[in-house]
């Protein structure tokens, strides 16, 4: 793809728009091929984009896109279907519908970010739920995809075998692992443990063709013994949030742990470069945002309090996507996975 086209919405998010706005020109600097679209309320981005970080390249590779509503954090998410189809959220959706813009990032209401990429870009055949993948850290070195983390809370048996296959694709294609393995979390190792829902969809996953291995648990996540995991929006989303409370815990108490008298200080000297190394794996800043497999085009959907590297990074991951062609190969994996 000689060029990548990206709907940001510039509203989402609690640093909004100035977060947003910096990861752009961030973006920009980093990747010559990169084109942004802005998406917001018109006058308020075209003052914005007269400072002067905004140079004459950059905004040779920029436009603006009118979209004068927002979704606040208290709406629901089907507000934009019809009272707001007019945020920058639906319209950003609305532009890869269109084909104006090749991929969308939105850090703001995820729940709206969802219902647009699902609703407005479309859901591809054969995809009855689309998933929310995000990438886990473990002690390899890629990551675990665990899929599904928030787009839907509960989930059929073909739901969660299809989530197994796009988070099969996602880990092959964007880091490189042949024939990743496949794993149901459940609440034990044994194959006849599990809900109906999870033992119904370790048979279908057994016969998908895909590289199954059976039952994940929690430990599982951090191990690397499994290169993706499956399980529902509500399973995946407590694990997300444990995984985002656990991090700070850790970060928290090693800063104090080093600074608690002079010999741990004089001792962080030594080893702070490799603690920067390990936190920078459990900051989800790094990874930006997470894909929403399973639509039509690429739509990333990252933290509300992203800054702007986050934003950056998460312009980075749509590129990636792109790059990889995802929602082609996730196409050709379904009418591969339906015909086996």
């Amino acid at each position: 793809m000689s060029a990548y086209r990206i709907a940001l919405d510039v509203m989402g998010g609690d640093f909004a728009p100035e977060a947003t706005l910096l990861g752009a020109i961030e973006a920009l600097k980093a990747w010559p091929e990169l084109e942004i679209t802005l998406v917001g309320p018109e006058d308020l981005l075209r003052q914005k984009c007269e400072s002067k970080e905004w140079t004459v390249d950059l905004k040779a590779r920029t436009t603006i896109v009118h979209a004068p509503s927002v979704v606040e954090f208290h709406d629901h998410p089907t507000i934009i279907l019809k009272e707001k189809k007019d945020s920058s959220i639906r319209v950003a959706a609305q532009l890869v519908r269109e084909g104006a813009c090749d991929g969308m990032v939105s850090l703001g209401h995820t729940g709206a970010a969802m219902v647009a990429s699902t609703l407005v870009i479309g859901k591809l055949e054969g995809v009855d739920r689309p998933g929310l993948a995000s990438p886990m850290p473990n002690i390899k070195s890629t990551p675990t995809i665990l899929i599904e983390v928030g787009a839907s809370i509960d989930s059929r048996p073909e739901h969660l075998a299809c989530f197994g296959l796009m988070g099969s694709i996602y880990a092959e294609q964007v880091f490189g692992v042949m024939n990743p393995t496949v794993a149901v979390m459940s609440v034990g190792e044994e194959e006849s443990k599990g809900t109906e829902v999870t033992l119904k969809a370790a048979e279908l996953l057994r016969n998908s063709g895909l590289n199954f291995k059976g039952n994940a648990e929690g430990r599982d996540l951090w191990n690397g013994k499994f290169d993706v995991i499956v399980c529902d929006g509500y399973v995946g989303n407590a694990l997300l949030k444990s995984a985002e409370g656990t991090a700070k815990l850790l970060k928290n108490g090693i800063k104090e742990a080093l600074s608690s008298n002079w010999l741990a200080r004089l001792g962080s000297l030594l080893i702070m470069k490799p603690l920067r190394t390990f936190f920078k794996k459990l900051d989800y800043k790094e990874f930006g945002g997470l894909p929403l497999l399973g639509i039509k085009g690429v739509s990333i959907i990252g933290h509300g309090s992203s800054d702007a590297r986050a934003v950056k990074n998460a312009i980075r991951a749509a590129m990636t996507n792109l790059e990889h062609e995802l929602p082609r190969r996730i196409a050709e994996g379904i009418v591969k996975m339906g015909s086996a």
